[in-house]
């Protein structure tokens, strides 16, 4: 289902980098002061305030002459996929809940949200774990720097970590155990319930067709273009990034169930054409990412979250950083869900923590809605708030 590339193909900070040593601007609020002291590259966090969605209509370009020969077209589950502007179903009321005492983070779940996967930090160091049904467990991966990304419904978990200083290794969980995936320099970030697992090998976007499968390159538009999948369809639809050739930022791109790859439309960010974007996450044809309109004379960048529906060929952009989306589009990645309609749920905080202090990332957001789940931090006077791993149950 997820990415959840903690890495977020770049971190917080990366996205919100100034240009020619200027500060980011725009209409969302960025509060650099609230990025989390988390201590390493995968965590960081960028507070942006606002979600408000703004809905852009285009065509998916040249989708539909890849999907019309039958089996390519992505397939659409669920209840209610695809939901149009109009009346908004999904979650209501939101409880709230620590998931583990200490530093902890979540970094991804499956798609029921009965799986929710993420680390803790004892003695300071990272350690991967899983919380079935809200119950931790901890299951250690190899390598520095661990994390976990993606989980299936049977408990199947995918995830990356360091073993050399330079050199990733993609591991997948199964069965009681880490395996290694074939490849070298490798990252897995997503896995579909058929188990095939996306991500990257020695820079380029890679695909397993299971965990014991060597490795397949995906198409590239141009030679030379490097990039990473983060997100798979239960029909192998496939999301991700490249940059290179005339690229020269990353660019999203879709890969079909049959490889046959395609840039996605070109998002807008504060009514510009984003100068860089990416798919980041893809669920029953709804896929979210990040955009960026760059404005160097100005010395900032404005950043938006683009929702393609790849079904209907719509694009909408909310204000801020959207990380994960469900079964009925429905997307988060702060501390308000944005339905494709527009309408809006915020999220309690636990008590203890305040609104205008708070920064919240959410990593989960199961198909029907009623589990969420991701982290927080509170930003003191010596912005070092550890954070936590929280969940929210909702009513459908």
């Amino acid at each position: 289902m997820t990415v959840h590339e903690h890495e977020h193909e770049q971190d917080g900070a990366a996205l919100l980098r100034p240009l020619a040593g200027g500060r980011p601007m725009g209409p969302s609020t960025v509060d650099v002061a609230r990025a989390m002291a988390d201590g390493d590259r995968h965590h960081r966090r960028v507070r942006i305030a606002g979600a408000g969605a703004t809905a852009v209509i285009v065509a998916v370009a040249g989708w539909a002459a890849v999907t019309d020969g039958g089996a390519d077209k992505p397939a659409v589950t669920g209840a209610s996929p695809n939901q149009e502007p109009g009346r908004s179903t999904g979650p209501k009321g939101c409880e709230v809940q620590k998931l583990a005492e200490g530093k902890a983070v979540v970094s991804g779940s499956d798609p029921t949200g009965r799986y929710i996967v993420g680390r803790t930090y004892e003695s300071g160091h990272p350690s991967t774990v899983v919380w079935e049904d809200r119950q931790l467990r901890k299951v250690p991966m190899p390598g520095d720097d661990p994390t976990l990304y993606d989980a299936t419904s049977k408990g199947v978990l995918v995830g990356t970590s360091f073993t050399t200083a330079d050199t990733t290794t993609a591991w997948v969980y199964k069965d009681g155990k880490f395996s290694k995936l074939a490849g070298t320099d490798a990252q897995a970030f997503a896995i579909n319930e058929r188990e095939v697992i996306v991500g990257s090998v020695q820079g380029r976007a890679a695909m397993w067709a299971s965990p014991d499968a060597q490795p397949t390159m995906l198409a590239t538009p141009a030679k030379g273009m490097t990039g990473k999948a983060t997100g798979i369809d239960e029909d192998g639809t496939v999301v991700g990034a490249l940059v290179g050739g005339e690229a020269k930022a990353d660019l999203g791109y879709v890969w079909s169930p049959a490889g046959t790859v395609q840039q996605l439309p070109q998002p807008q960010v504060n009514g510009k054409p984003a100068t860089t974007y990416s798919a980041k996450v893809i669920r029953d044809g709804w896929v979210v990412g990040w955009a960026g309109h760059d404005e160097p004379a100005r010395g900032g960048r404005f950043i938006g979250a683009p929702r393609w529906n790849l079904r209907t060929g719509r694009l909408d952009t909310a204000d801020g950083l959207m990380w994960v989306v469900n079964a009925q589009g429905r997307i988060a990645g702060e501390q308000t869900i944005v339905a494709p309609d527009g309408t809006t749920q915020k999220l309690p905080l636990p008590a203890g923590y305040d609104e205008k202090t708070a920064m919240l990332t959410v990593e989960a957001l199961s198909d029907d809605g009623t589990v969420v789940a991701g982290y927080l931090s509170s930003r003191g006077s010596t912005m070092n708030a550890e954070p936590v791993a929280v969940t929210w149950s909702c009513t459908s």
